[in-house]
């Protein structure tokens, strides 16, 4: 049962390396982009309450 066990956690560590470099690569990526949707989406966001508070102080005006 040892004998087996360490040949699939062998098995697996092999293609982990061959993949290793391109999933940093891809993982800085996303980061890079999750981080500018996120910074846009709150700029929207501000962007939207600016617009509805100067809308609703100039209505009652």
């Amino acid at each position: 049962m040892q004998t087996a066990w360490k040949g699939h956690l062998t098995q697996t560590v092999a293609r982990y390396a061959d993949v290793a470099p391109a999933a940093t690569t891809c993982c800085n990526a996303c980061r890079t982009c999750v981080q500018t949707n996120l910074l846009t989406a709150a700029l929207a966001g501000v962007a939207a309450a600016g617009g509805f508070l100067a809308r609703r102080f100039r209505a009652t005006s």
